[in-house]
């Protein structure tokens, strides 16, 4: 089929939808989207509560729990292992389908009934409280969407870590803190976009470097600082210089850093052993267009931090072996053919409109299954009346849409309407990745949730902490910091030390934050681009290139041929 011409149903703006992706259409059997691929993003993420986590009581056992889903849940929630028990069983909550009902108000209907794990964790957990969405964790404290991390505090997004702090999206590092899109790293601090590097400060987009600071478009260098070449005795000297172990002159460090990146060119797309892709972020990758955060994906278009999977499209985090996953959020762990679905792992397969489904298979519209089967609506049925009936099902959602109150009609093809999410805007991937202020959030006729504000008894102002790690005692674990943006949107307004963060400064002889967690966690963010592209000219050859970043983000920009012929 042809290319083809939409008018996206939520934004109005038009989109193409290109003939490969009728191929993929037709292989799962699914319907063209209705929506462009940003609002079809938004949509999903807005179902991800990532890193907002509520103390409750778990329904089922009584014990206090932390949960992603606060105590004004229509529905019951539980604690991890007791969801994961025979405690209770999914199938008494089945109800008959209805063909006088549309199936999403029926879906509706069930989701407020059946109980729903308060965090979502595989594998083994040990001494890992304060996390969610994570696999096999040891030793880990406000760690989200991350598998095997191990002794690291404070990380979004990130695979096979060990002693972390403060970082997003990275992957086999050990030793890092404040470092951003990151892989191989050790003994690496506020570094961005860089792989394989060493005992270094401030890179970007480096490679295999060791003992540099401050440097841009490195390959193989060593004793480099601000892209100067020293001697190792030069090196040293020059580093004491430059104070990295205080505050201010971290502060300093930052601001001169954050000017000298431009003087230096951005290539359009970060990629690594990678071809044919577009978007940004990719290593091993092949025939990958229009995504982002990908690692050894093939044959994937409008992905956002995938890896180990192939042959998928609209699929948000994870993969770990799985294909054929399409308009589905947090699928994962050798799972195939999943659609519109979301928390669903561990060999799932054959699910359409499921939600936390682990190990289950050819069931339509059923939510807290375990190893369930040939179900719809959390009813079990034989396989020939599963078959025989789930046809009839589709034909009645494209007969009979759902409508939300924007006059959005939902048929079989789309993904569960925005208002079925039960979190707020600010409380989903959404507010990191589209980022919004509360009044565009509401213009917008999204939820949003004002955070609840605790009236700390702060003990002491950020502005107040010595310069250096060296100068602070175990006294200041029994402190309460008043963040030093408090008043920001983003702050939880005060913030404490634990006794593995303040080891981790003092081992990496790094100054004691200013601000909570929060607010550092948006801070990384920001220096990111938009998951948006645009079409730029390369600064050299002209040649036109599709990129995320606009001229003030990287004033000098290279396709790939020019950027080989500048760097390598």
């Amino acid at each position: 089929m042809d290319a083809q011409s939409k008018n996206c149903q939520n934004c109005k703006t038009d989109f193409t939808i290109e003939s490969e992706d009728f191929n993929f259409y037709e292989k799962i059997k699914v319907p063209s989207p209705t929506w462009c691929p940003e609002c079809r993003l938004v949509r999903r993420l807005l179902s991800a509560n990532e890193r907002v986590l509520y103390k409750r009581k778990c329904d089922l056992t009584g014990r206090d729990i932390f949960s992603m889903y606060p105590e004004s849940t229509p529905f019951p929630v539980y604690e991890t292992e007791a969801w994961y028990s025979d405690k209770w069983d999914p199938y008494q909550y089945g109800m008959e389908y209805d063909f006088s009902r549309s199936f999403f108000d029926q879906f509706l209907e069930l989701s407020k009934k059946v109980p729903k794990m308060s965090l979502v964790k595989q594998g083994f957990s040990t001494n890992s409280e304060y996390t969610h969405r994570v696999h096999n964790l040891k030793n880990s404290y406000m760690v989200f969407r991350a598998s095997e991390s191990r002794d690291s505090l404070y990380i979004y997004i990130a695979d096979d870590i060990s002693d972390c702090v403060d970082c997003f999206n990275i992957s086999k590092c050990e030793l890092c803190y404040e470092c951003i899109d990151s892989n191989k790293c050790y003994n690496t601090k506020f570094s961005r976009d860089s792989n394989e590097c060493r005992d270094s400060y401030f890179l970007y987009a480096c490679r295999n470097c060791s003992n540099c600071v401050g440097c841009v478009n490195l390959i193989n260098q060593e004793y480099f600082i601000f892209n100067q070449r020293y001697t190792k005795e030069e090196y040293f000297e020059k580093l004491k210089e430059l104070k990295l172990n205080t505050i201010s002159g971290v502060e300093r460090m930052e601001r001169e850093f954050s000017e000298f990146i431009k003087k230096y060119p951005q290539k359009a797309s970060v990629s690594l052993k990678s071809e044919n892709v577009s978007g940004n972020w990719f290593l091993n990758c092949k025939n990958v267009s229009q995504s982002f955060e990908c690692r050894n994906v093939k044959d994937g278009k409008y992905l956002f931090s995938i890896f180990d999977a192939q042959d998928c499209m609209d699929y948000y985090q994870w993969g770990n072996g799985s294909e054929l996953i399409y308009e589905s959020p947090n699928v994962g762990i050798n799972s195939s053919r999943i659609s519109f679905s979301t928390q669903c792992w561990s060999g799932a397969h054959d699910l359409y409109y499921c939600d936390s489904c682990p190990s289950s298979s050819y069931s339509f519209g059923c939510i807290g299954l375990k190893k369930g089967e040939y179900s719809i609506l959390n009813k079990k049925y034989s396989k020939d009346e599963y078959e025989a009936l789930v046809p009839k099902i589709i034909q009645h959602m494209k007969d009979m849409p759902y409508a939300d109150e924007r006059g959005n009609e939902y048929r079989f093809g789309e993904f569960f309407p925005e208002s079925f999410s039960f979190f707020a805007y600010n409380e989903t991937a959404a507010i990191d990745f589209f980022p919004l202020t509360k009044e565009e959030v509401i213009k917008k006729g999204y939820i949003w949730k004002d955070r609840e504000r605790k009236e700390y008894r702060t003990t002491i102002q950020s502005s107040s902490l010595p310069q250096t790690i060296v100068e602070i005692d175990d006294s200041i674990l029994n402190e309460v910091i008043e963040c030093g943006e408090k008043d920001s949107q983003y702050s939880v307004g005060a913030f404490r030390i634990t006794e593995n963060e303040l080891s981790f400064y003092r081992k990496m002889d790094l100054p004691i934050p200013r601000v909570c967690f929060d607010v550092r966690h948006t801070r990384r963010l920001q220096k990111r681009p938009p998951l948006r592209t645009l079409k730029r000219n390369c600064s050299k050859c002209e040649t036109k290139v599709e990129t995320v970043y606009d001229e003030n983000f990287s004033p000098i920009l290279y396709c790939e041929k020019c950027y080989q012929q500048e760097v390598y």
